[in-house]
This record gives structure tokens, sequence and C-alpha cells, in this order.
């Protein structure tokens, strides 16, 4: 048995291991691995000394973006290629990597002008596809493992699988508590989950999961949602957050250090088109960001409606997705300008209503003061503080609607109708709960009969809960094996390294034999 694992930049440790503990238990003979990010690359082969990269075939993306000037584009070649993996072009692949199709501020503001040209685009593309199928070509696996696809070769990785017959994993969060799942596409809903929650009929206390799905259902509903991995909250304040950073910088790092390492980024051993460098992403984010945040409160502290105004109003409820993220790329290509997903909801709205919009935290600081200008210019849009829990907003909204976000599931929990536009996790529930959007100019009417037509089934929420947890494995995923700080972690206290591991490994072996 062989098998590819796709790794980015904080996921190359875990994948590595992950990978030694399946050829331990389950005899794999050749192991192939994508890894991206050079200087994470680098970093873990410092730390790790006895890693055992070498004994893998490995795919480097940053030699495919180091070298791309040189390829010759051969169209007739590309036309082969959506022929081989049955595909209508590759604009979507391509628009999944934000470093490729976004710019270079990408990851820490907003910035939507490309780095690249459409024709180095396609040179990119081009040497992605082949090498790509190259490790195909030699690994021949038998199964993929891959983390939420984000790159341009994670889902060409993902077609390759698929043209070939391939068996894929794609772990994903559930959203629940620190359950995590796989998938056989990159996309949502998990088709797991979904074969399981459609095999289960009536269930009693006896169906397994019953109890402990009821009792998260419960607690759902009374307390501020939380899942495994997301962003604690913290009291906003400029100065200590200028502070913060400003004694990390000088503390971790020497400023000269940093310089050095950017150049090597540039120029040298740690040469990687895709990587930001460290002192640029600093500068935003204890200077530029901090500034921009005041400035956004200065201007917009008026505008903002108050929680206390919220009974004044018959209200629908649109949170704003982060950008770029995978929900928007890849479950939802085709509404990726917010900004007109809000005016096509406006319009579609009745005259006593309005509709009220909330940014992502993780965006306050990010986007510019224009972004939220053009948003206040629609007549019947308001907007409110955005690092406050949607919590309250979704018990008094008369309908959620969410592009692809995990607010549709509170919305769920909270009985409230709810609204999608690309593939969610909670998409299969019942009609008269969950409304799928097929053709925008239907909204109008989609709006007012998901108003009308709502009819909670509590059934239906605890089948979901039970086909979750049935397909899934309780993993510190975020907390321990991605390393992340300041993340929802009270479900890791007595977890440790190999022990998140050795779940995650017997799980994947489990999944194989579904």
């Amino acid at each position: 048995m062989n098998a590819i694992f796709v790794s980015q930049s904080g996921t190359i440790k875990m994948f590595h291991d992950l990978a030694l503990d399946l050829q331990r238990e389950m005899e794999i003979s050749e192991i192939g691995m994508v890894v991206s990010h050079r200087r994470s690359v680098k970093t873990f082969k410092k730390k790790h000394p006895r890693n055992l990269l070498k004994q893998f075939n490995v795919l480097s993306e940053w030699d495919i973006t180091n070298s791309h000037k040189d390829v010759i584009v051969d169209h007739k070649l590309l036309e082969k290629y959506e022929q081989d993996l049955n595909v209508q072009g590759f604009r979507q692949a391509l628009m999944v990597d934000r470093r490729i199709n976004n710019g270079k501020k990408c990851t820490y503001f907003q910035d939507y002008k490309s780095r690249f040209s459409e024709h180095e685009q396609l040179q990119i593309l081009q040497q992605s596809l082949i090498e790509v199928e190259r490790l195909f070509d030699q690994v021949k696996p038998d199964f993929i493992v891959s983390f939420i696809c984000v790159t341009l070769v994670e889902y060409l990785c993902n077609l390759f699988a698929k043209s070939r017959g391939i068996k894929i994993l794609n772990i994903r969060p559930t959203r629940i508590g620190n359950y995590m799942t796989f998938g056989s596409d990159i996309t949502e809903p998990s088709n797991f989950i979904r074969d399981r929650y459609l095999s289960i009929s009536h269930p009693n206390p006896e169906t397994p999961f019953y109890e402990e799905a009821t009792k998260i259902f419960n607690e759902s509903r009374t307390s501020n949602y939380t899942y495994e991995g997301t962003s604690m909250s913290a009291k906003f304040s400029i100065p200590a957050k200028v502070c913060s950073y400003t004694l990390k910088v000088f503390k971790a790092y020497k400023l000269l250090n940093m310089a050095l390492i950017d150049l090597r980024i540039k120029y040298g051993d740690l040469r990687d088109n895709h990587d930001p460098g460290i002192i640029k992403p600093l500068y935003y984010e204890i200077i530029l960001k901090p500034l921009l945040k005041l400035q956004i409160r200065k201007v917009l502290k008026k505008k903002y409606l108050k929680l206390t105004e919220l009974n004044d109003h018959n209200y629908i409820f649109f949170p704003l997705h982060t950008e770029p993220e995978k929900a928007l790329l890849v479950d939802a290509p085709f509404y990726t300008n917010q900004i007109e997903v809000i005016r096509n909801i406006s319009l579609s709205l009745p005259a006593n209503t309005i509709l009220i919009v909330k940014d992502h935290p993780k965006s306050f600081g990010k986007r510019p003061i224009s972004f939220y200008n053009k948003i206040l210019d629609i007549p019947n849009v308001r907007l409110i503080e955005p690092l406050l829990p949607t919590a309250q907003l979704v018990k008094q909204c008369q309908l959620v609607i969410t592009i692809a976000g995990s607010v549709g599931w509170e919305g769920i929990l909270h009985e409230k109708p709810v609204m999608i536009l690309g593939n969610t996790p909670y998409e299969f529930l019942p009609d008269q709960m969950v409304t799928k959007i097929s053709n925008i100019t239907d909204l109008p009417k989609l709006i007012a009969s998901a108003i009308d037509n709502y009819m909670f089934d509590k059934e239906a929420v605890i089948r979901y809960l039970i086909a979750s947890l049935t397909e899934a494995v309780p993993l510190n995923y975020y907390s321990i094996l991605l390393s992340r700080r300041n993340v929802n972690s009270k479900w890791s206290l007595d977890a440790d390294w190999d022990s998140e591991i050795n779940k995650l490994s017997a799980y994947t072996q489990l999944s194989l034999d579904k």
C-alpha cells in the first residue's frame, strides 16, 4: 500500500508523524509528501534532525513557483489535462490559492490585486500539473490524506486522485466540540456524516451517542457557541496590543536577524515566492492594523447599530467571512464578492426589514474603511460592532443568511431559519430549516418562504449531532497538532502530541476501511 500526504506550512510535523505511524501499522511501502513554505520545512528539519523526509518522495511547492518564469505555456497540454481530470478549466484551482490569486499582502491585509499576471498563473499551473502528475505516477498511491484545501497543489492532488479512483481523506472540523472528521472531497459536506445522517431514522436513548448529542444540543443553546480551534476573544486595547507585539519583536528576534531572514527568503537558501517574510507582516500587525482599528472605530462608532436597538427592528442577520478563506474560495467560489452578496440580499427584503451585517473578528483591522462605507451606502443595511458575540444577534433575528459559515449552524441550534449560498456541513438538514440558494434571482421569494414555512425539527438536529459524533474523532487538532496559540483548547488539558497522533492514525485506518 502507498500513500500521499499533502501538508501545509503548519502541518508538516503532523503529517510526517502520521505517515510514519501509518507506515508501521499498515506496512505502507511508498510515501509521498507535498510540502509548502520553505522556511517552515527548514525549521522542522532543524528542530527534528531525526526526521525521515529523505525517505519520502517529496514535492516541494517552492521549486515550482521559484522557477515558473522558465516555463513555456503549452495550451494543448493544458487542454489535455482538462480532459484527463474531467474539468472545464483550472480557474477555480488557481482561485483557491490566495498567494497566487490575491496580492502580496493578502495574509495580513485585504489585497485583491493578483501578484501574478494571467500568463504567469498559467506558467505556475502548468508546472504544478506536471509535478503533481509525476508524484502520483511515482508513488502510485492507494489513498491521499490532506487538510482544508488552501493551495493550488492541494487542489490538483484532489483532482488527480478523483480522476484515478484513489481514496481521498480530507480532514476538517465538525465545529462540534473538538471533533474532526474526514470527507472524500475537499468541499463540504463530509459524505461520511451525510450518509450516516441519512441512515438514522428515529434516534432514541438506545441509539449510540444519543445522550452526548442531546447534551451538546442543550449546552449549545444556553452558552456562546465555541469549538476547538476558535480564536479566544480578548478585550480590545490598542496600546496593549502594540506593546505586546513590540516586546515580542525585540525579545524574540533582533531586527537585524529579521532583515537577514527576509533577504534569505527573497534571494538565498529560504527563497520562496509565497513567503511574505517577517518584517512587513509585523509592520502591519503592530503599526498599521492598530491605527486602522482606531480609524474604523472613530468613523463608524456612531454608525454602528447598538444592541439595545435590536428590538426596534425586524432584521435578517448576515455575518461576513474573513478573507481569503476556504469557505469562500472552495465552498462558494461564485460568492466571493461579499458586498455584492449584501446588495443582492438588501434588494430582496420586505419594506419593514433591514439587514444587519457583522464583520468577522479576524478581519477587524484588515479591511480598509472604504469597504465598510460601501456597505453603509446601501439604504436598508446596518453594521454592528464586529467584536460582539453572535449569539444575541442570532437569537433576535428573523433569519440567518450566510455564504458558507458556521453561524448558520448557530442559527439552527437557536431555532432560526437559515439560508446558505455555498456548500456547508449542515446543508442536508430538512428544507423547512435550511434553504440552499441555487438561483440568486429567486432570493426574494425564498426569503419569504424560509420565514413563513419555517419549522424546527429537533429530531433532525439530534440525528445530525449523532452522525457527526459517530463519523468523527475527538482530537485536539488546532491546539496540539497545529500548535496554535490563543485558540479555544479546553479539551486539550490532558492531551499530548503522541496520543493525538495515535488517535488520528487509528481514525485514518478506520476511515480507509469504509
